[in-house]
């Protein structure tokens, strides 16, 4: 295995763990917010389920496209900084599947308003 191909996976690693660590923060509040607003059988794991594969895809998209160099005589620090660069676009995917999803869940929470809630 060449070092290209295993920053390849450290990259994909580490978008899948940012991707993963951001629905897990934000999945007690938005089941809580769902169960609120759905009342469609499955309509909750729906919502859910889309956000994780937003959420992933939109992490692991331009960490697949990322493009390293190699060289014999390369450091440890180049290959750290590499990736950190490969990284900034999958935080910056992430951050636009949030705001996208939290335009979505807005839009949704203002039309399915319950009837209690004044």
């Amino acid at each position: 295995m060449q070092a290209q191909d295993f920053q390849h996976l450290v990259v994909l690693f580490l978008a899948a763990a940012l991707a993963i660590s951001a629905y897990m923060i934000g999945q007690r509040a938005l089941n809580e917010l769902l169960s609120r607003m759905v009342k469609v059988p499955g309509g909750i794991e729906f919502y859910r389920r889309t956000f994780l594969l937003m959420l992933l895809f939109g992490a692991l998209g331009p960490s697949v496209a990322a493009d390293f160099k190699s060289g014999a005589g390369m450091h440890f620090m180049e290959y750290v900084w590499g990736t950190a660069s490969a990284l900034e676009n999958t935080l910056g995917y992430i951050f636009l599947g949030i705001s996208l999803y939290l335009v979505l869940i807005t839009i949704l929470v203002a039309t399915l308003k319950p009837q209690n809630d004044k």
